[in-house]
């Protein structure tokens, strides 16, 4: 079966489309379906626990128990590294890197990525690169996408090429490589080829990361627009956060002046968010300073 589509839809942001996609396949499941469909049910709050009972269905119910009390202990016993699918260790790895257990999580990743099944790898690779990314460890990330890649040069398809094509657009990305050329024609080209919320955002970050301010503010005029705020208001509600961080750095950068009004709107909206959390380390720091300074 040609999952392209539904790969796309899901890794460019549109959910819903994403869950369209699936339905028009007239009840046909398989663990990919089923790990597609949970997890942009799940993206957009509409996970139902009581779908499904094969294995992979078990182990998202357990994950979705898992982020209402954040006890781990149950999707443990569900899935464990030994004989777990990779889509099953893609929710274990996931659920020990909401913890902050990056190391376990990334060891989770690889488990899965070296016994051998290919279905669900590609998937379980990109959660390894993010992984190794939010460790700030880039060339972790950028070595276990190349292996993968050289190792099945010859295996892989469109759309697992899609998923590798996103893993290398984040390393790059992270490591500032390729910012003015390959990296941004990906996500130009992305944003005008499959324009959503997603893509855009990526374009808009991709802008600011060079500079290009002018471009940047073109970009968020666009998601501000009735198209983008209205016409797609639960896939906007989901990326709130991430604009939100975006118009923080574009306001800092053009002196605007709001920064502080946009920090406060991110702060209630998602006050976990690591620019959130980020602000507020940064913030305790420097009042330590002016503390120490001022005694």
């Amino acid at each position: 079966m040609n999952y392209f589509t539904i790969k796309q839809c899901y890794y460019t942001g549109d959910y819903p489309q994403t869950l369209q996609e699936i339905a028009k396949l007239n009840k046909v499941t398989d663990d990919t379906l089923t790990f597609y469909k949970h997890s942009a049910s799940l993206a957009l709050g509409r996970f139902e626990t009581v779908e499904g009972s094969g294995k992979l269905d078990r182990a998202f119910k357990g994950y979705y128990e898992f982020l209402q009390s954040k006890d781990i202990s149950q999707l443990k016993q569900l899935v464990s590294r030994d004989n777990g699918s990779p889509f099953e260790l893609f929710l274990l790895a996931l659920a020990e890197s909401v913890l902050g257990n990056f190391e376990e999580g990334l060891q989770t990743c690889v488990a899965g990525i070296d016994n051998d099944e290919p279905v669900g790898t590609p998937e379980l690779l990109l959660l390894a690169v993010q992984i190794a990314l939010l460790m700030a460890r880039p060339s972790t990330a950028s070595t276990m996408l190349g292996n993968y890649a050289s190792a099945n040069e010859e295996l892989l398809s469109s759309e697992d090429e899609l998923i590798v094509n996103l893993a290398e657009s984040y390393i790059k990305y992270a490591a500032n490589q390729e910012t003015t050329r390959s990296n941004f024609y990906y996500f130009e080209e992305l944003s005008q080829s499959v324009p959503t919320w997603k893509t855009q955002l990526a374009l808009l970050n991709s802008h600011l990361q060079q500079g290009n301010l002018p471009e940047a503010s073109a970009v968020v005029e666009l998601l501000e627009s009735e198209h983008y705020a209205e016409g797609q208001k639960e896939v906007a509600r989901l990326y709130r956060p991430h604009f939100l961080a975006s118009k923080i750095s574009l306001s800092i950068a053009l002196n605007h002046g709001d920064a502080d009004e946009l920090r406060e709107e991110l702060a209630q909206l998602a006050p976990d968010s690591a620019f959130s959390s980020s602000h507020r380390d940064l913030q305790a720091k420097f009042d330590e300073l002016v503390a120490k300074y001022s005694s």
